[in-house]
């Protein structure tokens, strides 16, 4: 307390503004008013003359005629301005004001570069700091609001040109600020603790002891010197800019020289170091380790040379933390450091007029309302929502490769609107109508059928197409023997039992029911849903019918009922798929050669006493995925081409062990008897049989070679069994 009546620390801060020659304080407009006691303070005539002194260095007198020019300039909250210290001002080089002005969400985007104030413009510190870089006064600054500030032949930092820096505002004096990075940091701005200055000069000689121990460095750094000064001065003298970037480029590299002499010494300090602790003299290191630090302060304060810098608070707990488009804790100091680079870079961020805005609104509105009228409401969805993206994706890159910020909500808008509001109408009426097909077709028509209905309409009209699908064909065997013994009613309620876990089955693995004639069912896969794997989704549905059925008897058996047996046949070709009958009257079916074979497969189970039989081309589909056994090559009735055919048995790698053992027996006696060797291959068909007794297609081939043994058949005979009947 003593000491602070002794010391004057205003006087000495004031004394050191005044030393550093070029310092610049800020002040702030404020919407409060005055207390009586500031009233006074400034009433009195040092205040008066230093407030001359502020408007001198900072303000422009506007002529009270073109007061209206400014008048959108103008922040009608303001009441006064809060000044430094009039000991400060008459001090200082020039002054700005600090203000922030934030959008509805908090952030910073805007920066206000100019206000009219009874009778005056003030200046942002931003603006005024670098318009002295500039070599030019806040007098030669000229204001258009809505349309730009121009710094009337400035010399640009950058390019050394003396020409009008124009620099692009709102009708309110705001820039668009160009963020460098999301932050105050050393990737962005170089950045000094104000430590350093402050214990600069403590520093300084040790520092220089080191740099002139070397009597080279100490000439080489005082020819640098020389050099820069001699340089400087040219500079102030050149007429053209490039004889000022020549010069400016000089300058750096003589200033690049400097430090890395200095920086050699840290090197030298740094070996001595190592050498003393590989002598185990750890305790003589810090000393030096201290002068390391001491070169270090030194040479970051002296890089200050040259640049515009500005002191703020950053410590913990003590900065001024704000928000910004890339950033939610933003050291405000920083926004001054982005408004000087935003003008000096000449990267402006724009605005597009109103006039573009709505022009675009109208035109992306009445582009989509025409688009989406003529859609369907599934495709009107992804219209919108691709169209939604690519837009946003074009006003983003507008942004980033264009430095213009259109109306992005308003265009979405635009475009959200009417598209949605159409879509939504056409997504009731669809939904109305599928609703209305659903539930008059759904007794009728498969479901895939009538999908395929709901989503084209037009298919509901006479013809087909040829496709390739696979046929399934089921029946039950000796039906008319079961319902002879049966009463009607029993009858059928044995049948719906049946047929309705079938079909079930079928549409599980994506087939689609043709039709039902009596006990057979007549079904299809690849259409109208067109499957790559068709022939595996059939093979695995008649493998779950089998195992199903397989249920269904031991419960038939267990409650005394007549138990079903089924037999299948399928097979895959090119069938025509589509709506075959009469214009009033149709059914969607499949007709073709590859249909009646699929048919005729079904009753050749009966031959060798098997349950699902497939042709050759099934096979070749799902041979990797499904365990089949070759059966023979049979001519059917009504076709004169042989057909091989095999026996569906289970999934790959899913049946008992024992079965591998008859397969593997089976398959050595088939080949014995397509060489003729009929009693070897009878025997090889009998040790099958010692696994299971009841194998159908071992049953049968006993019987043929017997058959064979009495009466062989031709010499060319080729191993094609020719059926009989269906």
């Amino acid at each position: 307390e003593i000491q602070s009546m002794i010391i004057d620390n205003d006087r000495i801060f004031a004394q050191g503004i005044r030393n550093m020659g070029k310092s610049f304080l800020s002040y702030s407009m404020t919407p409060e008013s005055l207390l009586k006691s500031e009233e006074a303070l400034r009433e009195t005539p040092e205040f008066k003359e230093a407030q001359e002194y502020f408007f001198e260095k900072s303000t422009q007198k506007i002529d009270e005629k073109n007061y209206a020019k400014y008048e959108t300039i103008t922040d009608r909250h303001t009441e006064h301005i809060v000044y430094p210290i009039p000991e400060f001002i008459k001090a200082a080089h020039g002054f700005g004001f600090v203000n922030r002005d934030t959008d509805i969400d908090g952030a910073v985007r805007k920066v206000r570069l100019v206000q009219f104030f009874e009778g005056r413009l003030y200046f942002n510190l931003a603006l005024v700091m670098l318009a002295d870089a500039c070599r030019i006064t806040v007098n030669d600054i000229d204001v258009v609001p809505g349309n730009s500030i121009i710094l009337k032949k400035a010399l640009h930092p950058l390019t050394h040109e003396i020409d009008d820096i124009r620099i692009p505002i709102d009708e309110s004096g705001m820039m668009y600020v160009y963020w460098a990075g999301s932050g105050v940091r050393e990737e962005t701005f170089k950045i000094i603790p104000f430590f350093a200055l402050v214990e600069y000069q403590n520093c300084l000689n040790d520092a220089y002891d080191w740099f002139e121990k070397n009597p080279a460095n100490v000439m080489a750094m005082e020819q640098i010197a020389n050099d820069i000064m001699s340089a400087e001065e040219a500079y102030e003298a050149a007429e053209t800019a490039r004889e000022r970037r020549e010069l400016r480029a000089k300058i750096l590299e003589l200033l690049k020289d400097d430090r890395e002499i200095k920086e050699g010494t840290i090197e030298l300090i740094s070996d001595e170091i190592e050498l003393l602790k590989g002598e185990g003299r750890e305790s003589e290191t810090p000393p030096l380790e201290n002068s390391i630090n001491n070169i270090n302060l030194v040479l970051s304060v002296e890089s200050l040379k040259d640049n515009i810098t500005l002191t703020g608070l950053t410590a913990t707990g003590t900065v001024d933390i704000g928000q910004i488009p890339t950033s939610k804790e933003f050291a405000m100091v920083g926004v001054y450091h982005n408004t000087i680079n935003t003008i000096i870079q000449n990267k402006y961020l724009l605005t597009a007029p109103a006039w573009l805005n709505y022009l675009l609104m109208l035109l992306v509105a009445l582009t989509m309302g025409f688009t989406i009228q003529k859609l369907s409401a599934r495709k009107s969805i992804i219209t919108i929502i691709s169209s939604f993206v690519f837009i946003n994706i074009v006003i983003i890159c507008v942004f980033l490769f264009g430095d213009m910020w259109l109306d992005q909500l308003g265009i979405s808008f635009a475009l959200l609107i009417p598209s949605v509001s159409i879509a939504a109408v056409k997504l009731m009426k669809e939904e109305s109508q599928k609703q209305f097909i659903k539930s008059a077709f759904s007794l009728y028509l498969s479901p895939g059928v009538i999908d395929r209905i709901i989503d084209n309409p037009d298919a509901l009209g006479l013809g087909g197409e040829e496709r390739e699908i696979t046929i399934f064909f089921s029946d039950v065997a000796k039906f008319s023997t079961i319902s002879e013994r049966l009463a009607p009613q029993e009858l059928v309620a044995l049948l719906n039992e049946y047929l309705s876990e079938m079909t079930d089955i079928i549409l599980k693995h994506g087939g689609t029911v043709d039709k039902y004639e009596g006990d057979a069912i007549i079904a299809f896969f690849g259409a109208p849903q067109p499957f790559e794997d068709h022939a595996l989704r059939c093979c695995l549905a008649a493998i779950d019918q089998k195992k199903r059925l397989a249920e269904m008897q031991d419960a038939w058996r267990a409650a005394g009922k007549d138990v079903l047996s089924v037999r299948m046949g399928m097979n895959t070709g090119v069938a025509v798929v589509g709506n075959m009958g009469s214009r009033t009257r149709f059914d969607y079916t499949v007709m073709g050669d590859s249909v009646n074979l699929a048919s005729r497969l079904e009753g050749a189970n009966k031959a060798y006493n098997t349950c699902a039989m497939i042709s050759g081309s099934t096979y070749e589909y799902v041979k990797n995925d499904i365990e089949a056994r070759r059966l023979d090559v049979i001519q059917v009735v009504g076709k004169k081409e042989p057909v091989s055919v095999y026996e569906v048995l289970d999934v790959k790698g899913a049946l008992p062990d024992y079965m591998y053992d008859l397969l593997e027996r089976y398959y050595k006696a088939l080949e014995l008897y397509n060489n003729r060797n009929w009693k070897e291959a009878m025997d090889g068909f009998k040790k099958a049989l010692e696994l299971a007794p009841d194998d159908g297609p071992s049953l049968t081939y006993i019987e043929r070679c017997n058959i064979y043994l009495e009466t062989p058949p031709p010499g060319d005979w080729g191993g094609v069994f020719e059926l009989t009947s269906k």
